[in-house]
C-alpha cells in the first residue's frame, strides 16, 4: 500500500511538473499569436510597414482626389490645370477624362454629391458636373441663373438634402443651390467680405456647415443663413486651409480638426476652443486631413514637407513610410484600391502606400523570420523539458523494481519442515 501511495505521489508530481512547464509555453504561443494578428492590421504593427511607390499617374500637378462610393478601385484625380484623370484598377493605370472642360483651368476641389451619382469639380472658371463617370462634363447653372464670375474653391453636400450644393468662392463667400445647381443664392451673412473660402464641410448629423477661410474658422448652424467665428486658441493671422469633423468618419462627437498655415489644431468641443497637437507642427502648413473611417483614431495629414500619421486622434505624429520626395508638399490624401488598402497622396505625381510592398518584402520577411525563430526556440525548450522528465522517471522505476526484488521469496511447506543442512 505504501508503494502504491508513493507511486501515485510520483505520478501527481510528474503531472504537476508537466503542467508547470507547459503553461509558460502555451501562454507564450498565445502572446505571439496575438502579436501576429495585431501586426496584420492595416498600417499598424510590425507587419504594417511598406514604402510609398509611384502610381501610374506621373508628370502632373494633382490637387484633389475622390473615390467612387460603390467601387473603391475607381478613383478620380483633379489636376491643377489639365482636368480630371481616372483609374479603374486602384491607381495602376490612369486616363484623362476632361471632355467639356474649358482647359486649361485651375481646379480647386473635386467631390461626389451626397448620392454618389454625380461628380462635381470647382475651378477658376466655374463649377462643372459629370453624371457618367467623368466621360462628359457640363457647366453648372443656366443662362438665366448663371454663376457669378469668380474662382470656385470648395464644395460641400448635405446628406439629408441630396439636391443641395454649397460652394465656396474667392470673392463671394459661400453660395448655395437647392436644385442641383440650376439656381443659386448667397449664404454668407456673417462672413467677412475678405474671407476667401479654402474649404467647406457639411456635418449632416449636427446640421452644421463649417468653412475654412483665410481669416480662420467659421460655422453656420442654420444651413448657411448666418455665420459665427470659432477661432479661440488659433494663432493670430491663421489661414485655415481645411476642416474635418471626426464624427463624419466614425469618430467621437465634438472632435474637429483644422489644418492651417501655422500647423494642425484640434477641438473637442465643436470648435469652441482649439489646441495644437502635443507634438508641435507649427512650422509647417497643413494642406490635407484624412480621417481613416476604418480606424477613426487614425488621422493622416498632408503638409508642406510630406505626409504624417497619428494613431491617437491627432495628438502625436509620426512618419508613414519612406519613398515620398523629400521636402515637397502633399496636396491631397485619400483611401482607395481593393478594400481601401492603399493610401493615395498627391505630391504633384500620385503616390501609393504601401504600394506593391504590401506583399512580400525584406521589411516584412525579417519580422516573420524572428517570429518563426521564437516559435522554434520555444519548441526546443519544451522538448528539452519533456526529455528531462523522462530521464528523471527512469531511475525511479529501476529503483522500484530493485526494491521489490529485494524481499525474500516465501518458503514452501517442504522447505519449512526439512531438517537443516549441517554439512
Amino acid at each position: 500500500m505504501c508503494n502504491t501511495l508513493a507511486k501515485k505521489q510520483r505520478i501527481q508530481g510528474s503531472l504537476y511538473s508537466s503542467m508547470s512547464t507547459r503553461m509558460p509555453f502555451v501562454l507564450s504561443i498565445l502572446l505571439l499569436l496575438s502579436l501576429a494578428l495585431s501586426a496584420c492590421a492595416p498600417g499598424t504593427g510590425i507587419l504594417g510597414g511598406g514604402n510609398w511607390q509611384l502610381s501610374g499617374l506621373q508628370h502632373q500637378h494633382i490637387r484633389a482626389f475622390d473615390v467612387d462610393f460603390k467601387n473603391s478601385q475607381l478613383l478620380y484625380a483633379g489636376d491643377a490645370q489639365n482636368g480630371v484623370f481616372v483609374t479603374t484598377d486602384g491607381g495602376q493605370h490612369w486616363v484623362s477624362r476632361s471632355a467639356g472642360l474649358p482647359l486649361p483651368d485651375t481646379l480647386y476641389a473635386l467631390s461626389f454629391d451626397a448620392t454618389g451619382k454625380k461628380l462635381y469639380i470647382a475651378t477658376a472658371k466655374g463649377i462643372f458636373v459629370s453624371a457618367d463617370a467623368a466621360q462628359h462634363w457640363n457647366a453648372v447653372g443656366t443662362a438665366r441663373a448663371a454663376l457669378p464670375a469668380d474662382s470656385y474653391t470648395a464644395l460641400a453636400f448635405d446628406a439629408t438634402a441630396p439636391h443641395t450644393i454649397y460652394a465656396g468662392t474667392a470673392h463671394h463667400g459661400v453660395i448655395v443651390s437647392t436644385n442641383d445647381g440650376n439656381t443659386w443664392s448667397t449664404a454668407g451673412n456673417g462672413l467677412p467680405a475678405a474671407a476667401v473660402i479654402n474649404g467647406l464641410v457639411f456635418d449632416s448629423d449636427h446640421h452644421q456647415l463649417w468653412a475654412a477661410t483665410a481669416l480662420g474658422v467659421y460655422r453656420s448652424d442654420d444651413k448657411g443663413t448666418t455665420w459665427k467665428a470659432f477661432n479661440s486658441g488659433l494663432p493670430p493671422g491663421s489661414v485655415v486651409n481645411i476642416i474635418r469633423v471626426a464624427s463624419m468618419s466614425g469618430g467621437p462627437s465634438g472632435l474637429v480638426y483644422a489644418g492651417a498655415n501655422h500647423g494642425f489644431f484640434r477641438s473637442t468641443d465643436s470648435g469652441l476652443h482649439w489646441m495644437p497637437s502635443e507634438e508641435s507642427l507649427s512650422g509647417t502648413s497643413i494642406r490635407a486631413i484624412l480621417v481613416d473611417f476604418r480606424y477613426p483614431s487614425t488621422v493622416y495629414i498632408g503638409t508642406g514637407v510630406g505626409a504624417f500619421r497619428s494613431d491617437d486622434s491627432g495628438q502625436n505624429w509620426g512618419g508613414i513610410g519612406p519613398g515620398l520626395p523629400r521636402g515637397q508638399s502633399v496636396y491631397a490624401l485619400n483611401l482607395g484600391a481593393s478594400n481601401y488598402s492603399q493610401l493615395f497622396a498627391a505630391v504633384n505625381d500620385v503616390y501609393l502606400y504601401p504600394g506593391a510592398s504590401g506583399g512580400i518584402s525584406l521589411t516584412r520577411l525579417v519580422p516573420l523570420f524572428l517570429l518563426l525563430l521564437m516559435f522554434y526556440l520555444l519548441y526546443r525548450v519544451a522538448q528539452r523539458g519533456r526529455n528531462r522528465r523522462r530521464n528523471v522517471l527512469k531511475p525511479e522505476r529501476i529503483s522500484e523494481t530493485s526494491s521489490n526484488n529485494a524481499h525474500p521469496t516465501p518458503l514452501t511447506r517442504e522447505e519449512k519442515t526439512a531438517p537443516p543442512d549441517i554439512t
